[in-house]
């Protein structure tokens, strides 16, 4: 195990910078998830670790070593790829043996590590099939197996379950985040699925443009997102961000110096008053969405074309049209400047 210290890392390609000098600490054992829409550079970021990009400037380092100009096979380290990317002639087993045969390793090794491998993954039965003989979890799994054999300082994953069905991904999900925290091994996750990394994380490190707009762990990020962006992009529904001047009456007057919009969370705005002080927002009905155990509420403020999102529990009875008031908490207010487009209130950037 080791840990990985990114360093103003920066990635161009000619005059466009894809990477655009980031710097993050991978704690031994820690499983950080890079998570950001298409393009962020997340996955660049995470080849450069792998030695698979060229760096433009800045360091990685792996157990304490620069590896900026060393081969990916000389980085310790091992990838799981979202296609697999499995020996189509190899039965199981030669996959999971291969690299430890070009290595070298005693075949008394060899095989003590495949069999360790395939009875953490459960994929013993598998070892004499093809590839082509499996399902795509089961795929997977292997993909998995042989990295856990290569027993590297750390774990590289790049979208390894794009290629799943949802029913299977919430499977093989819950298979990774056990396996690793089973082995301890540092990892670096890339996905562009929110809920994959906020189920997998320990940390998440929210990317866009290149950029590191948040580092922390799910809940804080979740609870307190730092930016416009990471407000609107973790959470599903995503956070309500409202300019101030399209509520008509409610009263936002505590907010801090320099608030132009309010963000809350669908799960925070209340189809009844709260106990203790509450915002009073006026809102028409405009669509009501069963979602198995809750619903969601499609709402337009009054006097304004402004539309907003409720979460709530059970299947309400509301009428499309119907005049509401809706409540929220102040507590779960959050502010921001749309100039700057971070929080108003973080003394660090307010």
């Amino acid at each position: 195990m080791a840990t990985i210290n990114i360093v103003d890392l920066q990635k161009n390609y000619g005059p466009v910078p894809a990477v655009k000098g980031i710097n993050l600490s991978v704690e031994d054992g820690e499983l950080i998830v890079l998570v950001g829409p298409s393009g962020c550079g997340k996955s660049t970021l995470l080849r450069m670790v792998a030695g698979l990009e060229s760096v433009t400037s800045g360091r990685i380092e792996i157990a304490g070593r620069d590896v900026v100009k060393a081969e990916p096979a000389e980085r310790d380290i091992a990838m799981v790829f979202q296609n697999y990317a499995l020996y189509p002639h190899m039965t199981v087993r030669g996959n999971l043996e291969y690299g430890l045969k070009n290595r070298g390793t005693p075949r008394a090794e060899i095989d003590r590590r495949v069999q360790e491998a395939a009875d953490i993954l459960e994929i013993g039965p598998l070892l004499d099939r093809k590839p082509r003989q499996l399902s795509g979890g089961q795929r997977q799994r292997v993909a998995m197996g042989r990295a856990i054999v290569r027993e590297p300082a750390a774990f590289l994953f790049d979208e390894p379950l794009s290629n799943l069905d949802a029913k299977l991904r919430v499977q093989m999900r819950v298979e990774i985040r056990k396996l690793q925290r089973r082995l301890k091994t540092t990892s670096l996750y890339v996905t562009h699925d929110q809920l994959e990394a906020m189920t997998l994380a320990d940390r998440l490190v929210v990317m866009n443009g290149g950029l590191v707009e948040q580092i922390g762990t799910p809940t804080d990020v979740y609870d307190r997102p730092a930016t416009l962006f990471v407000a609107g992009f973790i959470g599903s529904p995503p956070m309500n961000l409202v300019p101030l001047s399209a509520f008509s009456g409610a009263d936002f007057s505590a907010l801090p110096p320099n608030t132009d919009i309010v963000g809350i969370r669908p799960d925070a705005l209340l189809l009844e008053r709260p106990e203790g002080p509450s915002v009073m927002i006026e809102a028409i009905a405009e669509l009501l969405e069963p979602i198995g155990g809750e619903s969601h509420l499609h709402v337009k403020l009054t006097g304004s074309n402004q539309s907003m999102v409720l979460s709530i529990q059970g299947r309400p009875h509301v009428d499309e049209g119907a005049a509401l008031t809706i409540f929220a908490r102040p507590a779960d207010l959050h502010p921001f400047n749309s100039a700057t487009g971070r929080r108003t209130d973080d003394p660090a950037t307010a």
